[in-house]
């Protein structure tokens, strides 16, 4: 079991070094699109160039370059740094991906690699490691759950998906009993239409 973690961990690694490396931080593309102009070759005038580079959309694309740049440098360097400031430079790692994942500027998965390797750095012990990646794992795992949980609620309220429920059964019933496929479709593909339909006619 131990043998099996730690192969997991080091495989989380990789995919770490390679995310990091490979420039993975997310950006919207409302704001990838508010932002190019302060790396493109502009014609306009110094000042309206300014006035660009100092929007709201501008600063948070270029803070979020550097969160990149410091994780980069603290996955890089950290096996090489001292106790204290290994710890000190995680925590402050640390809350800006807390800050980027309650803004939704990160997802998920992203986000779990990144502390998993926030545990790699700064626990010595591989057996410590594995305990606290699989406690990481469970919450996030439990999150996920509760998130799907929530929209299942949430559709369940929506008259609409009652509705398409309802139909969806009255389309599946009718297609299973059709002796003839129009169209020389195949019964599964013409039944993926149907409910295609439906979908789109009930959320219109």
């Amino acid at each position: 079991m131990r043998t099996t973690l730690l192969w997991v961990l080091t495989l989380t690694a990789a995919a770490i070094a390679a995310a990091v490396g490979g420039g993975w931080l997310p950006l919207s593309k409302a704001k990838a699109d508010a932002v190019p102009a302060s790396n493109a070759q502009g014609t306009g005038a110094p000042s309206q160039m300014q006035a660009l580079l100092a929007t709201p959309q501008a600063r948070d694309y270029r803070q979020r370059q550097q969160f990149q740049r410091d994780a980069q440098r603290f996955f890089r360097d950290a096996r090489n740094l001292g106790p204290v400031a290994r710890s000190q430079r995680a925590q402050v790692l640390e809350r800006k991906i807390d800050a980027y994942e309650n803004a939704g500027e990160l997802s998920a998965g992203e986000t779990m690699l990144l502390r998993v390797g926030l545990i790699q750095a700064t626990v010595a012990d591989p057996a410590e490691q594995a305990v606290q990646v699989e406690a990481l794992a469970q919450r996030y795992r439990a999150d996920a759950a509760r998130r799907n949980a929530q929209w299942q609620d949430q559709q369940q309220r929506d008259p609409r998906f009652r509705d398409y429920k309802q139909r969806e059964r009255d389309v599946i019933a009718e297609v299973l009993a059709m002796q003839r496929i129009p169209g020389g479709l195949s019964r599964d593909e013409y039944l993926r239409q149907r409910l295609q339909a439906e979908r789109e006619r009930a959320y219109r």
